[in-house]
């Protein structure tokens, strides 16, 4: 189940860095303002990362 959990947020932020490569360079080219749509990309881009952090195994190398 985790690993199923972890590929659905890798996909939706990967989606999100996607369209914010997209757009990006689009915004840059014409000195326009950013959209609320990139803003809200980046802020669901940095959840996923943090979720993906949380699921990740950690396993210290301290440990035996």
């Amino acid at each position: 189940m985790k690993r199923i959990v972890s590929y659905l947020v890798l996909f939706i932020f990967l989606a999100q860095i996607a369209f914010m490569s997209y757009r990006i360079p689009q915004i840059i080219l014409t000195g326009s303002s950013f959209p609320k749509e990139i803003k809200l990309s980046a802020i669901i881009a940095g959840f996923c990362l943090g979720i993906l952090y949380m699921l990740k195994d950690y396993n210290s190398p301290f440990k035996k």
